[in-house]
């Protein structure tokens, strides 16, 4: 078994590898972004702090170990509501395998939905000209399979089909998650780590009018799209109590995460829980790297030097029935707001 932990612990370090170090310069290079809004209210309001928790439904897209423990029938739906009322869904079923196999499955949908907006041109910004109107909208469809090789050590994986459709095109393409949770047996101290979003990059059908200027002629030559990578990300985390009593937990979390398109980040977060039905939560995240960019209008502005977030949620769980939600603070925008319902049976 320790041979597997080391293999398994070697694979994603070696996955990784393939995401490259990386700066907040490199912000918008890939594509499918909906992947990475977090659908788990829990996880969001710590602070984006989930990889040593790992222990619920609502983890699933963050670290497809995290049903491994579940029992039963276990049921989720989330929302998010985004700025300028863009809105993304997700919903989860999990559920045991035949006995002869072990380990349990879960099939789990996230859908991202802008709404309507107007198509606009570089020469026609209002879009007074185009007169038309088109929606940006993503899905990713997926299964999971997780299961514990010992009363320490659990390994899940999954695969998910990640389609985006923007006015008459498409694309689409596979990626695979991979995560594990090892507990260490000192205190309750658990360490998980995930590899989420590998696959194949994605590039949209059809063609474009590339304008091409030769003297004085204006040549309209029909290209082919260019490929785009996924939202790629490496992450490790711990998670354990820091103060218990009979009706009274605190739990720390700390996770590192290594996108292949931001700078690396540390987030920490906190959950307070009483009689295991009030929740409260709090964490924050923040880049491990500046941005070599400087505004061009305000060299002095520091916007755009190292990011770091605050948030904040809280959580009711009656019987069967757990509701969470989550508060996140995007500066000179709106705020945004993620609700959750999860139910068993």
């Amino acid at each position: 078994m320790k041979r597997l932990f080391v293999s398994i612990t070697l694979l994603l370090v070696i996955l990784a590898g393939f995401a490259q170090a990386q700066t907040s310069d490199r912000a918008g290079s890939v594509g499918a972004l909906f992947l990475k809004l977090g659908m788990s209210p829990r996880a969001a309001a710590m602070g984006n702090t989930y990889l040593g928790l790992s222990d619920d439904i609502s983890g699933i897209f963050l670290n497809p170990v995290s049903i491994v423990g579940l029992e039963g029938y276990q049921f989720y739906f989330s929302e998010l509501e985004y700025m300028v009322d863009m809105r993304a869904f997700a919903g989860a079923i999990s559920f045991p395998i035949w006995e002869r196999i072990g380990g349990r499955a879960a099939i789990h949908y996230t859908g991202y939905y802008s709404g309507e907006m107007t198509m606009t041109t570089e020469s026609d910004i209002d879009g007074t000209l185009t007169n038309r109107k088109f929606t940006w909208n993503e899905l990713a469809l997926g299964v999971t399979y997780a299961r514990a090789f010992t009363d320490k050590f659990a390994i899940g994986g999954g695969v998910k089909y990640v389609r985006t459709d923007v006015a008459d095109f498409y694309s689409y393409t596979v990626a695979f998650d991979v995560g594990t949770l090892y507990k260490t047996g000192f205190r309750n101290l658990r360490i998980g780590m995930s590899a989420t979003n590998f696959g194949p990059d994605m590039k949209f059908k059809g063609n474009y009018g590339n304008t091409y200027i030769s003297s004085i002629w204006q040549v309209n030559v029909p290209e082919e799209f260019g490929y785009y990578p996924l939202p790629i990300a490496f992450q490790v985390g711990i998670a354990d109590e820091l103060y218990t009593a009979e009706d009274f937990r605190v739990t720390g979390a700390i996770d590192y995460s290594h996108p292949n398109d931001l700078a690396e980040r540390i987030h920490v977060g906190a959950e307070f829980a009483y009689d295991e039905m009030v929740f409260v939560r709090g964490g924050i995240f923040m880049d491990m790297d500046k941005s070599d960019i400087v505004d061009p209008i305000d060299p002095g502005d520091d916007a755009l030097d190292r990011y770091w977030e605050f948030r904040f949620g809280a959580g009711f769980q009656f019987s069967n029935v757990t509701v969470d939600y989550a508060w996140q603070d995007v500066e000179n925008l709106e705020s945004v707001h993620r609700f959750a319902l999860a139910f068993k049976l």
